[in-house]
């Protein structure tokens, strides 16, 4: 027997429905109602709780354990793309016996939940029909529930995102003046879920898109590389020894390209998992510096470098690796967004309490939409152009460990200045001022 539990029901499906499923608790109508605001007020205080990136994981054993005799939960949000109702959270049931249900209209009371917007139940053969929907073919042999409750998750505007499905093994679980609590539930829950499906649907985006940038930044130093020593292998060839270097060199600096990608993965999951440090020691700046635009040099032939630094620099306390590591990652985002060459002026003042170090381009610029989203994780300005999109995100994290900040400004057709931060202490004279062309 199928019960529409919809509040639009009639009068004497209500009564057959709460005839059939008489609550068997002692407690009074006023108890019940108490501990049903009660559940309400929790569940929405532990969904504001939850951050998204583990929210969709932990929903159903959230229901499961806050609510007496549901032996099971499963939540389904729409796939538009598939056209389908995926189970994104499971509990009480081997989430990997539980299927996705296709969107055909008419064939599956699941679909009709979602489709009207109406929630139903289901007893004794309904439920063990609609379970041969949910779940695997064979697993419901092994598992037994006598009553099933299925209740559309809806935004504020009414648009549904999927449906909560309930399994108890107690056919007579719930009454019909349950029906307000659950959808309060599912209303409370529909705006999170939808927030961490979208989350979590940017960053499978992203990281597509991350398989396919690799894929392709990896595939051109190889080919170089592969291209340099075959011919080197090449018992024909007759090649001098100044050709022979020139290869050798190729060969070295492509090495170099896929070691920085591999490099800025590496930090990237660091970050990702907290574990990148810093370890900081006296260090002279300029020394730093001056390092960085010499190594800047070997890869362009298109750009003159200008650095600007103080006289008498002080000595400053910083991770001396990873501050190069930063502005090697500025340099070459310099090179990489003024191809048409120019000048790279890098510049540093001493504050008070900081240091102020930029990098400024003569290239394209940034349009003002990019700015506040460069130091995102694989977010990239222009997607034609060599790059992750990870070195300004582990730049920016390596600034901030060290007490610095870092920001970009920049004019569309008249180049970009990335500035970053480091705090200020020891004292003495490290540097005269420098400069370099």
């Amino acid at each position: 027997m199928l019960i529409n539990l919809s509040p639009d029901s009639s009068d004497n499906s209500v009564k057959g429905s709460d005839a059939r499923m008489r609550h068997l608790s002692s407690r009074s109508r006023r108890g019940r109602a108490t501990e049903r605001h009660s559940r309400v007020f929790f569940f929405r205080k532990l969904a504001e709780a939850f951050d998204l990136d583990g929210f969709l994981s932990n929903t159903a054993s959230l229901l499961k354990n806050q609510l007496t005799g549901i032996d099971a939960v499963i939540v389904y949000l729409y796939d538009g793309a598939k056209r389908r109702l995926v189970p994104v959270s499971v509990s009480g049931c081997e989430p990997e016996h539980v299927g996705e249900i296709r969107l055909e209209a008419g064939t599956s009371p699941i679909v009709q939940v979602f489709e009207k917007g109406k929630p139903l139940l289901w007893f004794a053969e309904e439920a063990a029909g609609v379970m041969e929907e949910c779940f695997c073919p064979g697993y419901t042999d092994n598992i037994t529930f006598a009553f099933l409750f299925c209740v559309p998750m809806e935004l504020s505007d009414g648009t549904r995102i999927g449906c909560l499905l309930f399994l108890s093994a107690a056919p007579n679980s719930m009454s019909p003046r349950d029906l307000a609590f659950f959808r309060r539930v599912a209303k409370i829950l529909a705006p999170f879920a939808y927030k961490a499906q979208t989350l979590r649907q940017r960053q499978e985006k992203k990281f597509s898109n991350l398989a396919g940038t690799l894929s392709h930044e990896l595939r051109t130093p190889l080919t170089c590389i592969k291209g340099y020593a075959t011919t080197l292998l090449d018992n024909n060839g007759h090649w001098n020894q100044e050709q022979r270097m020139e290869f050798l060199k190729i060969i070295d600096a492509e090495t170099d390209t896929m070691k920085k990608l591999i490099d800025d993965l590496m930090d990237s999951s660091m970050i990702e998992t907290g574990l990148l440090s810093v370890n900081k020691e006296p260090v002279l700046l300029p020394r730093i510096i001056a390092k960085a635009v010499d190594d800047a040099r070997l890869r362009t032939t298109k750009h003159k470098f200008v650095v600007s630094i103080p006289r008498n620099f002080p000595v400053m306390e910083a991770d001396p690796v990873r501050t190069k590591q930063v502005l090697d990652n500025l340099l070459d985002n310099a090179v990489k967004y003024s191809p048409e060459g120019g000048l790279i002026v890098i510049q540093c003042r001493v504050g008070n309490r900081e240091v102020i170090l930029s990098v400024a381009d003569e290239g394209m610029g940034i349009a003002p939409e990019h700015l506040n989203r460069l130091f995102e994780k694989f977010y990239r300005v222009k997607s034609d152009l060599a790059g992750t999109g990870l070195g300004l995100p582990v730049a920016c994290e390596i600034v901030e460990k060290q007490g610095g900040r870092i920001w970009a400004r920049s004019t569309p057709g008249k180049g970009s200045t990335f500035y970053f931060t480091l705090p200020l202490t020891g004292t003495g004279p490290a540097a005269e001022e420098e400069a370099g062309d």
